[in-house]
């Protein structure tokens, strides 16, 4: 690992108690856990204590938390649920989301779907009423991220689902999914307070494993998989219970002092705020974003360099012992930077943005010899 790991937003590095109990599940629960003999059932029993634990941080029952391979596949079993429709209708979505989420709901456009992809403000933020105003009668779901992965600009959830039932009226309900990968175990998230029918959660973001993940449903769905009837058939498939009892030690860790973490971030990244007053036009993404700002999570913050390509930025910082990214790490290898055009920024200003994405070992030191490098290099190599 790099001397400075700022890249958390992409893979949280698993902690020691997460590998030791996926390591620990391993060894005591070799069993399927849908196999009726005794180490079967010693299998199923952990697995469901842990899918008890996991829906008590959410503050949801355990019948509603289903565990999959991870956030995408979480995002995806919602989206592709639309499918089993016998008529296509029409979604809404930011055009802000995840690949996970955009990049899907192309999927269903292509077989039929009428999709509606609504732009955020300057700030990074969806406006609840315009993503309102996008739906229609045949409107079925709406799908909004609850901190976006470039710019940690936390979205009015509550808002949202607001504007969804009084746009809807007549009782009618338009189903809101939300990619909470950057919110679980980051900021104070649970789903059925913020009015969310649907939420996809992710190990590796909090310091578990890759490859397991949860997806939270107010409701049953009806899946487009099928399969041997695992996860009440949503998710079929003999579940990972080594990397869900993992998964469920990481969220039990990072949910047990969530306050105290939140502003252990918040101090670090206000501290790269306010170097950037020392690094000539160099400026935050978005620029209104100050410190202590409240609308944005405190673990992530995107800067811009003008006259310096984000991907040099990110070349040129690694070769100086500092890892950072220039947005998702599932769309790295594309130039154009859809979610900063999206909220308006100039093509030049997003072609020479970076992402630093802090986590619960990052220090004030790491920040501080990262903006000393960060200006050397910017000033050497700006066009």
């Amino acid at each position: 690992m790099s001397p400075a790991y700022l890249d958390w937003a992409a893979t949280a590095p698993a902690s020691p108690e997460a590998l030791e109990a996926y390591l620990r599940a391993a060894r005591e629960y070799p069993a399927n856990p849908s196999s009726p003999h005794g180490d079967g059932i010693s299998a199923h029993r952990a697995l469901e204590d842990a899918r008890t634990r996991l829906a008590d941080t959410l503050g949801c029952r355990r019948g509603r938390l289903y565990f999959s391979s991870g956030g995408t596949e979480s995002d995806s079993l919602v989206l592709l649920s639309l499918l089993r429709r016998t008529v296509p209708g029409s979604l809404v979505i930011s055009s802000i989301e995840h690949p996970a989420v955009f990049e899907q709901a192309a999927v269903l456009e292509r077989l039929g779907w009428r999709v509606r992809r609504v732009d955020p403000g300057p700030d990074g933020r969806v406006d609840p009423g315009k993503l309102a105003d996008a739906c229609s009668g045949d409107t079925v779901l709406a799908a909004v991220m609850a901190v976006n992965n470039e710019t940690g600009a936390i979205q009015p959830l509550e808002g949202i689902r607001r504007a969804l039932d009084e746009a809807a009226g007549n009782g009618r309900r338009v189903r809101l999914h939300t990619d909470a990968v950057q919110a679980f175990g980051k900021i104070p998230f649970q789903p059925e307070a913020l009015g969310a029918d649907s939420a996809a959660l992710s190990a590796h973001k909090i310091r578990g494993p890759r490859g397991v993940g949860a997806l939270y449903l107010r409701t049953p769905l009806e899946s487009l998989t099928a399969g041997g009837g695992q996860e009440g058939g949503i998710r079929p498939g003999t579940e990972n219970l080594p990397g869900i009892l993992a998964f469920e030690r990481a969220a039990g860790i990072a949910t047990a002092d969530l306050a105290g973490n939140f502003a252990r971030a918040r101090d670090l990244t206000d501290r790269l705020l306010a170097c950037l007053g020392d690094i000539p036009d160099a400026r935050p993404v978005p620029e209104c974003r100050t410190l202590g700002d409240d609308r944005y999570s405190p673990w992530i913050l995107s800067l811009s360099l003008p006259g310096l390509p984000g991907q040099t930025a990110v070349r040129v910082l690694s070769d100086s012992g500092f890892a950072v990214a220039t947005g998702s790490a599932c769309s790295s290898s594309r130039r154009k930077r859809r979610v900063l055009e999206a909220m308006g920024l100039p093509e030049e200003l997003a072609f020479s943005a970076i992402r630093v994405s802090v986590g619960p070992t990052t220090t004030a030191a790491e920040i501080d010899a990262f903006a000393q490098t960060l200006r050397t290099a910017y000033l050497r190599y700006r066009t």
